[in-house]
């Protein structure tokens, strides 16, 4: 597994991030999507799976994918991967972030739109070519009429 490398910075920057041990938000609507919430202290690794999407692997074998608002530039070859947020835990449909050091751009971020479960990476990646291939048959669907 292709894991980020976290440094002092890094670690100075997740105590201000937010993702470790994901958890309901109390405020989550119980007729729309759980709202789910991970405590940085609580990541162990971050794996950018493409440019849209962040494995991450937290404490007591809970994993989660992260969906980005858009396509963010060399997320999936980062070599350094952490999650920015004002409070102590960041949640889906929030206002994290992910912050990222590519190799050729340098330092940039990407908001993150969703945090959900997985069991495992394998899921992670099944979901995403899942998500890809029902988008292109929209694409082709949409040419077609």
């Amino acid at each position: 597994m292709r894991s980020c490398s976290v440094s002092v910075v890094s670690l100075l920057l997740l105590t201000l991030a937010a993702p470790v041990r994901a958890d309901v938000a109390p405020d989550a609507d119980k007729t729309s999507e759980q709202k789910i919430c991970i405590n940085s202290n609580r990541v162990r690794n971050f794996d950018g799976l493409s440019d849209q999407h962040v494995f991450i692997e937290e404490g007591g074998g809970n994993y989660y994918l992260l969906t980005m608002r858009g396509r963010c530039s060399g997320l999936r070859n980062a070599q350094v991967i952490l999650i920015k947020e004002t409070m102590s835990r960041v949640c889906s449909r929030g206002f994290g972030e992910v912050i990222y050091k590519d190799f050729g751009m340098g330092r940039r971020s990407c908001r993150i739109d969703t945090i959900e479960r997985v069991e495992n990476k394998d899921e992670a990646r099944a979901m995403i070519a899942e998500r890809e291939e029902h988008a292109q048959r929209e694409k082709v669907d949409k040419q077609d009429d």
